[in-house]
């Protein structure tokens, strides 16, 4: 029971402590400003004056009221005695969560006080302790003791801005610091775009005062305040802002003049676009009303041309000449100096275009970013320009630093389509811009489209995709192509400048997949992935490794049958068989040897087309050292014969003859 208990205390003691760590203290600002008709003394307590007859309290022997303080709730006191209204006020930080209190003033000293209406003089001297009491509760809380000296804390009055006067680069101000004269003031001013105060020296003033305030920008707005003192004391508090604007004068600089020559291959024509920079306020000195432009051939001045523009953007035609070009801005009081361009309009710009350009949405503005390729020429700003699609009169401009990337637009409406354009920038020279369209809804109305698998290798992979003009259902801040493999990852970010990637130094048979996320403010998405695997060998590999296989075995046969027919030619004659022949199996059959017998051969039912030639020599032995001639033998259409030639003479003859069928057959004559 007794563990319970001790328990249920404990979680009360931590209750309890949970909660006074959980009271949050309120800080309040206070003042209380009392004069010397509300003073009352305290009847026989001459040591006492007071504002309320309830702090009429028991003191010690030195005048001070014998009552509990609490400092702490009494922070940064501090007051000060106006002459003019012969009254103090008190101003203090209250610490407490009283938020219905009274307030009262306990003032005391060691001497009497004679008169107590009367102790707010300049000779003065006390102690003050400020009182507080809350309506419901009735809780009192008394502050430390503050010794008051009233010729210390005697402060001027606030004085008053009566008039102002300005010109160009000057305010005329006056001002008055009441009936009581002030010895010194000083004026305070500063611009509107700046953080920072300027303060004049201490000024000899009285009861209406003027000073002049010179070296200010022209057409500018300024904020004066004023303060003023007396011989002695403190400085009275700052007078009532005044906003003042000093008037216009001439601009004092030249618009920064730039220009790019764009040709037409088709029709030939060439346009000389101008751009520049619109003036800062500094140099503007008023409200920039226009341009003036002009231009004109050099050899030909009298075809000199001018015309005014509100734009920062001509497109004037001209002809592969030199020209001549001058731009000016004016407002009410004048015109700047000019701004004046030698140029040859038969030569090409030198500044490339922007390598991409991407445009998204964060729901409220349209941020545009893009890429620029480093060249020779380097880019010393990007100038800006959008304009809605139903009101391209009225374009807007933004420039950036050659080193920024990104911009925001402001001013954008919801419901309207924007064309965004971007110019490179270098001194007098710029490039041909980069466009796109977008909206406060959907960011950049351009979206991706036919990711495809191009071409595949043992170590590369080509992908490619389009781009459409639509309306995506989110705005997308970028998108990347990325490659994941079993041993790496790469991204890429993608524009609508580019249509296709290759990615090399993969490894053979090696699985990849490579998708396309779009960034958005929610996360990323995936917009299209495919998968691929590269190839073990390629196709011009192979190609490599075959021919010269191909050739090899192409030679090696070639030097094969070439070496086999001539070794056959010369070292192994080919030597005639009669056993294959028709003929010789006739002439060596043995039936027919012996008898001196003629045999001929049938040859009547023979009718081919197909000739051939038949040799026939017969050898008729005379004597044993002599050879029998060879017989001719002449066949005709009409006859045969057959001639015994004795004489050693000539080579044989030979006779056109059809070509024997197997199944032919002889006849034995004589």
């Amino acid at each position: 029971m007794s563990c319970r208990r001790s328990v249920c205390v404990l979680i009360c003691v931590f209750c309890f402590c949970c909660a006074l760590g959980n009271v949050k203290h309120t800080f309040s600002i206070q003042e209380l400003t009392v004069s010397q008709k509300e003073l009352m003394d305290c009847g026989k307590q001459k040591k006492l004056c007071v504002t309320s007859s309830d702090d009429c309290l028991y003191t010690a022997s030195d005048g001070v009221p014998q009552v509990p303080r609490t400092p702490e709730y009494f922070l940064n006191t501090s007051c000060h005695y106006l002459i003019q209204e012969e009254s103090l006020t008190c101003r203090w930080t209250q610490t407490n969560n009283i938020k219905s209190q009274t307030i009262s003033f306990i003032f005391s000293r060691a001497k009497d006080f004679n008169h107590c209406p009367s102790i707010l003089t300049i000779y003065s001297t006390f102690n003050l302790t400020i009182k507080s009491k809350s309506i419901f509760s009735q809780k009192e809380q008394f502050s430390d003791i503050y010794p008051v000296i009233i010729r210390d804390i005697i402060q001027a009055p606030q004085p008053l801005i009566s008039s102002v006067d300005v010109t160009d680069s000057s305010i005329n101000v006056t001002w008055t610091s009441g009936e009581n004269p002030v010895t010194k003031c000083k004026i305070r001013y500063k611009c509107l775009n700046s953080e920072s105060w300027t303060e004049t020296a201490d000024l000899p003033s009285s009861v209406e005062s003027q000073f002049v305030i010179e070296g200010l920008q022209a057409f500018s707005v300024y904020h004066l305040r004023v303060s003023c003192s007396h011989r002695f004391g403190r400085w009275s508090d700052w007078s009532n802002e005044t906003r003042v604007k000093t008037s216009e004068s001439l601009p004092s600089a030249a618009p920064s003049l730039s220009y790019y020559v764009d040709s037409d291959e088709n029709s030939r024509n060439q346009q000389l676009v101008l751009l520049w920079k619109a003036l800062d306020v500094t140099d503007a000195q008023g409200l920039i009303q226009g341009y003036e432009v002009s231009y004109m051939p050099i050899k030909q001045p009298s075809l000199k041309k001018t015309f005014h523009t509100t734009h920062l953007k001509v497109i004037v035609p001209v002809r592969s000449e030199e020209y001549e070009v001058s731009v000016c801005a004016y407002n009410s009081v004048g015109c700047s100096p000019h701004r004046r361009l030698t140029l040859d309009a038969s030569r090409t710009h030198d500044v490339p275009a922007l390598k991409s350009l991407w445009v998204y949405s964060d729901g409220a503005s349209l941020w545009v970013c893009w890429e620029h390729e480093f060249t020779v020429v380097n880019v010393s700003e990007f100038a800006i320009e959008w304009s809605g699609t139903t009101d391209r009169e009225h374009s807007r401009w933004e420039r950036v630093t050659g080193s920024t990337f990104t911009a925001r637009l402001p001013g954008i409406e919801a419901q309207q389509k924007y064309k965004i354009s971007v110019f490179p920038v270098y001194e007098s020279l710029c490039g041909p811009p980069a466009s796109i369209f977008a909206d406060l809804q959907h960011g950049a109305l351009l979206d991706l489209d036919r990711f495809r698998l191009v071409n595949v290798s043992r170590s590369s992979v080509a992908v490619q995709w389009t781009w459409r003009e639509a309306e995506p259902s989110v705005s997308v801040r970028q998108y990347r192509l990325v490659l994941n493999g079993p041993l790496e990852t790469r991204t890429l970010t993608v524009f609508p400048n580019k249509q296709q990637h290759l990615f090399l130094q993969l490894h053979p048979n090696t699985r990849y997949s490579i998708h396309i996320h779009g960034e958005t403010t929610a996360g990323n998405f995936s917009k299209a992935s495919l998968d691929v695997s590269t190839l073990l060998l390629d196709y011009d590999e192979m190609l490599r490794f075959a021919i010269p296989v191909l050739l090899l075995l192409l030679v090696f046969g070639v030097f094969s049958v070439l070496t086999r027919t001539i070794c056959r030619e010369y070292f192994f004659p080919f030597v005639a068989n009669p056993r294959y022949s028709l003929i010789g199996r006739w002439l060596l059959d043995p039936h027919l040897q012996g008898n001196g017998s003629i045999c001929t051969l049938k040859l009547d039912r023979v009718f081919l087309p197909e000739k051939s030639v038949i040799q026939l020599e017969r050898r008729v032995s005379l004597s044993d050292h002599e050879d029998v001639l060879p017989l001719k033998i002449c066949a005709s259409a009409g006859r045969t014969a057959v001639e015994d030639a004795l004489a050693p003479s000539g080579l044989p003859e030979y006779v056109d003859l059809p070509l024997l069928p197997e199944s032919l057959g002889y006849v034995q004559t004589g």
